[in-house]
């Protein structure tokens, strides 16, 4: 004798075939395909935050000395290697600078000094043995090691205003890394090694 709540389970599957069909194969996917998919959706939280966190010069169209954009690309770089985080470095930069609405010919000068902060991050911060051990030492020299090498693009131009720009960021974003790091890179730290 068939039992008819089986029956009815049957007939509820046969109905939603296409969603039965999507649930099996994210369970299957959650099962083989578990860590990569949660770096997937860690990698795209940091990403969503690092790109909307300069939208701010959509309306003050001053340079983005407060950015979260070195710190997601340190985290990303140290918790999944130098090549993941060099892809994340050159997608967030034109992200963040399309989403600011600050596209222009500059924003591809930010691009090689993020992915030398990609690689340089996880050489010294070496998962907690490395030469640096303190995260906000490390958010200090990523913030001076990509303003050593991005800035002297505008400080080699003969626009006063491009100079002033060059230097009020340089003077603005390394103090205000050496907090980001401190205040959200330590906690953001702890909980991808839980995490991962």
């Amino acid at each position: 004798m068939v039992k008819s709540w089986l029956v009815s389970l049957f007939k509820l599957f046969l109905r939603n075939k296409r969603y039965v069909l999507l649930g099996f194969v994210a369970v299957a996917a959650l099962i083989l395909f578990t860590s990569q998919i949660k770096a997937f959706f860690i990698i795209s939280l940091l990403g969503v935050a690092a790109t909307f966190s300069t939208f701010y010069k959509r309306v003050f169209q001053a340079p983005p000395a407060f950015e979260l954009i070195t710190l997601t690309v340190v985290a990303v770089s140290i918790f999944y290697g130098p090549g993941v985080g060099t892809l994340y470095a050159i997608v967030i930069s034109i992200t963040s600078e399309i989403a600011a609405q600050a596209l222009d010919p500059f924003s591809i000068t930010y691009i090689p000094p993020r992915i030398a902060t990609a690689f340089v991050a996880p050489w010294l911060y070496g998962n907690g043995t490395g030469p640096v051990h303190n995260i906000a030492m490390l958010g200090m020299l990523m913030s001076i090691l990509y303003n050593a090498l991005q800035q002297p693009v505008y400080y080699y131009l003969t626009d006063i205003e491009k100079r002033i720009k060059g230097l009020y960021f340089s003077a603005m974003n390394i103090p205000l890394n050496l907090l980001i790091f401190k205040f959200l890179g330590e906690p953001l730290f702890e909980i991808l090694k839980s995490i991962i």
